[in-house]
């Protein structure tokens, strides 16, 4: 199976630490989170010097295991080997510490996913520009005695001066290591993303500094195109096309086709070395700005939201002395969830009529954060963006398959040939039939559309662009009740009505066929079904 990883320093979210969470880890003070995952998380923090850093945290049940212990000591000395002109440097660590932590230089800039979520597509030379630089950090990573292993978008940052590679977390040393030890592979877990593991990856096998090389052109057929070459219906049918199938790359420019299908050889024998990658890529033209403006854009926000949360940390520390004791009965360990400000009342955690003088600190803190336009977090863990006074769109995570989705909707949805579900690097889709004919003419047809990837805004704006672009010439479906934007679509011979929605990062398509539906009973059955499929949708 695959292992789910550490949060990442790239990520776009940043939040506040929630109730519990660590005010110092080691030498660091904690500003906020930058990511989570299955195996712990990477929080944003600063130095006595006042330097941001990106501290890694495992899990406690991983901290418990003294084999993961170990590979996460070597893991450590290997990163300290990587210096830092194409990678985030490694700054301090302590693997022996109750809980194990890794800091390293903090690199403000979007991932390269985010990147192509938000404004799409990168041109050619921009592209090459791109992979001149991961050319150029795979073999410093390489020359450190490491390979990568999770060479993918979210893990290649496009900071003001050029891309860095983060990540090390599962790099494993090239030399050295016990025989028969695989590393954290040889647990039965495949670990690494798979829309962009080698074949050799894929299939367990040992991996070299080649695995990463084609990684690179997976990665690269995504910046050109907007989806990995192996992106399949599922992960084991991802894992297969990683091993066996050939990429469709007809959709890669001429100028780079042969430099991406040489990485992409499932012959690890057969992929370029970094440095005949630096001869078939070729001089790069210097350049004051390495990316597009869009790029710098998103990098002037993450920078707000840095400020935000470090601005929202010092007026805690100027407030704290107002506080005096908890006026919640309770553990004194225990820090009591911060109450929602009126400024955001979709945080669904209601204020006290009379808030205690602690609580009303606590919310100044809270207030500066509104106003810095950050993400906060509610006492349940809910996160949402507010930006002036107002909050952004739902996130959605998941879509629901065909046979959950029949429990939640007012129709009978029957799994057919013709229902399909997928996932992909950067969102997930779903569609399912319903009606006694199903496959052949069913009675109605739901479609979910989901965009993941990036921020929360991100996400929105992505699924907002591809929305409107599919509703262009339609009937807007005003005051439905639900939902940020709809659009009735025309009439066909296929269906009586269709309603299409929009919430936040995720659309829903409805059509419904004439029989047994009148017109009017069409579209209040159609708001009907949108309505619950986007309830049955799995909410951040």
């Amino acid at each position: 199976m695959i292992r789910s990883r550490l949060g990442e320093q790239g990520a776009g979210d940043m939040e506040q630490v929630g109730p519990g969470g660590p005010a110092h880890v080691g030498p660091f003070e904690v500003v906020g989170v930058l990511g989570q995952g299955g195996m712990g998380r990477v929080l944003l923090a600063a130095g006595p010097d006042g330097r941001l850093v990106a501290v890694k945290q495992v899990l406690a049940h991983f901290a418990d295991d003294e084999g993961f212990r170990a590979r996460f000591r070597r893991e450590v000395t290997a990163s300290r080997k990587v210096s830092g002109a194409y990678t985030a440097a490694v700054i301090d660590a302590d693997p022996d510490a109750p809980t194990p932590w890794l800091a390293s230089v903090f690199v403000a800039g979007p991932s390269l996913g985010a990147v192509v979520k938000a404004v799409g597509v990168l041109p050619e030379d921009v592209v090459r520009r791109l992979a001149a630089g991961l050319t150029s950090a795979l073999a410093e990573i390489h020359r450190a005695g490491l390979v990568h292993r999770d060479l993918k978008p979210d893990n290649v940052l496009l900071a003001e001066d050029g891309v860095r590679v983060i990540d090390l977390g599962i790099a494993r040393a090239t030399e050295g290591e016990p025989e028969g030890d695989t590393g954290l592979t040889r647990t039965g877990f495949v670990v690494g993303s798979p829309a962009y593991m080698s074949p050799e990856q894929a299939e367990g096998h040992p991996l070299t500094p080649a695995s990463d090389v084609f990684s690179l052109g997976s990665v690269l057929v995504m910046a050109l195109t907007g989806r990995s070459p192996f992106a399949g219906t599922s992960t084991l049918k991802t894992l297969y096309d990683v091993a066996h199938g050939e990429p469709d790359l007809s959709a890669v420019p001429a100028g780079l086709r042969d430099l991406v299908a040489r990485c992409l050889a499932k012959d690890p024998a057969a992929r370029p070395t970094p440095a005949e990658l630096h001869e078939l890529i070729g001089p790069v033209t210097p350049a004051g700005r390495q990316w597009p403006s869009a790029v710098y854009g998103m990098l002037t926000e993450q920078r707000a939201r840095i400020d935000g949360l470090l601005d929202g940390r010092q007026a805690a520390g100027r407030h704290e002395p107002e506080q005096g004791p908890q006026p919640t009965p309770g553990p004194t360990h225990v820090r009591q969830p911060v109450p929602a400000p009126v400024a955001a009342p979709a945080l669904r955690v209601p204020p006290p009529a009379v808030p205690p003088e602690g609580t009303r600190s606590r919310r100044r803190r809270v207030a500066a954060l509104v106003a810095a336009g950050v993400l906060l977090v509610a006492g349940t863990g809910t996160a949402l963006y507010v930006r002036d006074r107002m909050n952004a769109p739902i996130g959605y995570t998941a879509v629901p398959g065909c046979k959950a989705a029949g429990r939640e909707l007012p129709l009978e949805l029957v799994p057919s040939t013709s229902d399909s579900w997928s996932t992909t690097v950067d969102g997930a889709k779903s569609s399912c039939n319903g009606g006694a004919d199903t496959a052949v003419s069913p009675k109605a047809l739901v479609r979910w559309d989901l965009s993941l990837g990036g921020s929360a805004d991100v996400n929105a704006v992505a699924q907002k662009r591809r929305f409107q672009s599919e509703g262009v010439g339609q009937r807007e479906a005003p005051r439905l009740g639900f939902g940020t934007e709809a659009y009735w679509g025309a009439a066909t011979a296929d269906w009586t009505c269709v309603l299409a929605v929009r919430e936040g990062n995720l659309s829903v398509w409805v059509g419904l066929r004439a029989k047994p539906y009148t017109k009017g009973a069409c579209e209040t059955k159609a708001k009907d079904v949108a309505r619950a499929a986007l309830k049955a949708s799995t909410r951040r």
